[in-house]
Order: C-alpha cells, then sequence, then structure tokens
C-alpha cells in the first residue's frame, strides 16, 4: 500500500515537472532567453544611445571608435557580458578603423527592463537607424554569438548589411534548448519533450537567411562547444549552402571568439572590401 502511494507521489510530480516545463517550453521561453545583469561600471564607449520600448522596457546601443573603413553592429548572448567584449573582442575592430556598436538587451548591461524576443526584434531594427548615420548598410556587418547570433540572423533581413558573421551558433531555438537540457541530469527527462512543437515559434537559421541570397555568411564554431554542437551545423538543411563554417580547434561555446579573434575580424574585413554586384 505504502509502495503505491509512493509511485502515484512520484508519477504526479513527474507530471507536474514535464507539464511545467512545457508550459514554460510555450508560453514564457523569452523571459529564460536573456538572463538579467548588472550595469557596466566604467564603460570605454564614447557613445551611448538608449533606444526606449513599452513598459519601461529599452535596448542600450554603444559606440566604439571611428567607422573609416566601416562599422560592425554587435549582438551578445544571453548573458550579455559588454564589459568582457570591450577588453577583448572590440580593440581588435577599433585598431582596423572599424566602428562596433554594440547592443545591450533590456535588463542586461545597465539596459532597462526586461527583454522579451518580440520586442528586442523591434528595438534592434529602430537601432540600426541610429546605426546609419554612422554607416551605410554596405559598410556594415552583423555580428552575433550564442542567442545573439539567431538575433543577428533575423535583423538581416532588415538591415540588409555587407555580412553576417556568427559564432557559436545554434542551428535553432530548440536544438539549443535540447543540447541544454542534455546537459544537465536533472533535466533529462525533459529532453524527451517535442520542444520543437511546443515552442510557439522555433527560430532557425534556415528560416531566417532563406531570403538573403546573396549575403556572405561566415560561422566560426568551436570543436569542442557543447552548448551550440558544431555537428548540428553540419546536418543538412541547417544552413544555407553559401555560408561558410569555419571549425575552431579546441573551442568552446566561451573561448570560441578568443582563439579565432584575428580569423574574426579578417573575415569581417573582407565583407567590407566586398563590392555588390
Amino acid at each position: 500500500m505504502r509502495l503505491r502511494v509512493a509511485l502515484a507521489l512520484i508519477t504526479s510530480l513527474m507530471a507536474l515537472y514535464v507539464g511545467a516545463a512545457a508550459y514554460v517550453l510555450h508560453f514564457e521561453i523569452g523571459r529564460f532567453l536573456f538572463l538579467r545583469t548588472g550595469i557596466v561600471l566604467d564603460s570605454v564607449a564614447e557613445q551611448t544611445m538608449l533606444i526606449p520600448g513599452v513598459s519601461g522596457n529599452g535596448l542600450l546601443l554603444r559606440r566604439y571608435g571611428t567607422a573609416n573603413a566601416g562599422c560592425i553592429l554587435f549582438f551578445p548572448g544571453q548573458h550579455g557580458g559588454i564589459a568582457e567584449y570591450e577588453r577583448t573582442l572590440f580593440p581588435s575592430y577599433v585598431a582596423q578603423g572599424v566602428a562596433v556598436f554594440a547592443l545591450a538587451y533590456p535588463g542586461q548591461d545597465g539596459a532597462p527592463g526586461h527583454a522579451e524576443l518580440n520586442e528586442v526584434q523591434s528595438l534592434t531594427k529602430q537601432a540600426l537607424g541610429f546605426l546609419r548615420q554612422s554607416c551605410a548598410p554596405n559598410k556594415t556587418v552583423l555580428v552575433g554569438r550564442s542567442l545573439g547570433a539567431m538575433l543577428a540572423a533575423y535583423t538581416a533581413g532588415a538591415a540588409q548589411p555587407a555580412g553576417l558573421l556568427l559564432e557559436g551558433a545554434a542551428p535553432s531555438l530548440s536544438s539549443a534548448i535540447n543540447a541544454r537540457l542534455r546537459s544537465r541530469w536533472y533535466l533529462l527527462p525533459l529532453a524527451q519533450l517535442p520542444v520543437s512543437r511546443l515552442l510557439a515559434h522555433d527560430y532557425s537559421l534556415s528560416e531566417a537567411l532563406a531570403y538573403n541570397t546573396a549575403l556572405p555568411i561566415v560561422i566560426f564554431q568551436g570543436t569542442l562547444d557543447e552548448q551550440t554542437p558544431i555537428e548540428a551545423l553540419r546536418a543538412e538543411g541547417a544552413l544555407p549552402l553559401r555560408a561558410r563554417l569555419v571549425a575552431v580547434v579546441g573551442g568552446t561555446h566561451s573561448n570560441t571568439y578568443i582563439l579565432s579573434m584575428k580569423a574574426h575580424v579578417e573575415a569581417v574585413l573582407s565583407m567590407l572590401r566586398r563590392e555588390r554586384t
């Protein structure tokens, strides 16, 4: 009798656990995609602009350097971390005469409010207006890391940039979520859920890039990246045929951009020099 009660209790708890996860995936996934972070102290940005949204939400756009060779619009991942990029990545661009315009999503790196995926996409399109005061679309490359890679890919349609450079990218939102679920023992039961069908919309690189048939695309992916495995990008249909996938040997989800920084910048410069036909 006690065993039967215990089994019934465990079954009920498991059903509640799975049901709650299904609810979050369908209705609340946006709140889990962007993690809240603190403000940026002692930023070296030369200009900071606020793009206001609704209900107190806002996007920050920070500028670094002068656009002698062109511009990049930088999309960070779900943890933000602009202060780290100010120390590592951005100086490499500025040294080459490329102005960096870096986004901070609502609730991150000093931007007010909390991020919702649809609103972030809308605010990003507004930020393009500020960027175009410094660089024309054919002198702008979109650069996205991790979650920012997907945002950059979808923004490319509105921006019509000179090129798109991604790093630590997942081919779809569902593939990134599945990789996360498989990476933790306590989340493994949820890996059996039909994640792609539970999501209100399963964003994907193939969908985002389907209409930009002439857009140069380069993707740097670490061979040891467990959060967004390179094998997922090699699957048939995951990427447009014109996309160039660069395997960064020994790169993880955290350090691939560090290991590939020289090639990273050279790829952007090549896109900025390219003449459109």
